[in-house]
């Protein structure tokens, strides 16, 4: 892979929010009407209003227009990193809901950190190539692992296995060209086993032999989901928001 997995992320999100890896790399934020382009990672849905990133303490904003002039005025000159701020949260959730809209969500996005050791193999595992998947449809305790959308597919999955009893599943969605998404669950029977940071570093390699920049997200208060990405090694890259 000739270019980082930070210079990937920067060319995405400059993808994303409609403007140049430069002003993505800057330090002053940027505002942008929304705007659809096919290869911006799906975030939100098709009537979603508000997209904000929080990148190098700055904020990349996409929304629409009467929202956007607002973003701008309360935000444009205050530092992002304190965004998730509840009485900025606050705020914007009530702007959103005078056109009908709410916060959807709140995440931490991650990439593989540098120079992070492969783990020693503990369990057993068994990949499941996109076409595979079929066989976890409707099986609920994979559903924060497999989505089963059209829109951003989920492509390989890995489980961690003690003989045939599924301990774990990760699973890859793409979202976009490079950046492709891991989901993981955790069986009954594999919890308190470190399986979930397993079955991550795993597939974490995998995609990363593949060409694919793995990236994973969790939101603020999800301390446990937190503590396996950083064990999978991974490091968190950026935090975004965007309304329903």
């Amino acid at each position: 892979m000739s270019k980082s997995y930070v210079d990937i992320l920067e060319e995405q999100l400059a993808i994303d929010y409609d403007c140049t890896v430069e002003e993505v790399r800057g330090s002053v934020g940027v505002f942008r009407p929304l705007k659809k382009n096919e290869k911006a990672r799906k975030i939100g849905t098709e009537s979603t209003l508000l997209k904000i990133a929080v990148y190098k303490q700055k904020l990349l904003v996409m929304a629409q227009e009467e929202i956007l002039d607002w973003c701008r005025k309360n935000f444009a000159h205050r530092c992002g990193a304190w965004l998730s701020e509840p009485e900025n949260l606050i705020a914007i959730n009530n702007k959103l809901q005078e056109y009908g809209q709410k916060l959807a969500d709140t995440h931490h996005h991650y990439l593989p950190a540098k120079n992070f050791p492969v783990m020693e193999k503990r369990f057993d595992l068994k990949w499941y190539e996109k076409e595979e998947l079929e066989v976890f449809r409707g099986d609920g305790r994979f559903w924060e692992a497999l989505l089963f959308d059209e829109d951003i597919p989920d492509m390989l999955a890995v489980c961690a296995m003690d003989g045939d009893t599924i301990l774990g599943l990760a699973s890859v969605t793409r979202n976009c060209d490079y950046l492709w998404e891991i989901g993981v669950n955790v069986t009954n029977e594999g919890k308190g086993k470190g399986v979930g940071s397993y079955v991550t570093a795993a597939m974490k390699e995998e995609m990363l032999k593949r060409g694919i920049v793995p990236t994973y997200s969790t939101v603020e208060s999800h301390i446990k989901s937190q503590r396996v990405a950083f064990r999978a090694g991974f490091e968190p890259m950026f935090y975004e928001l965007f309304s329903e």
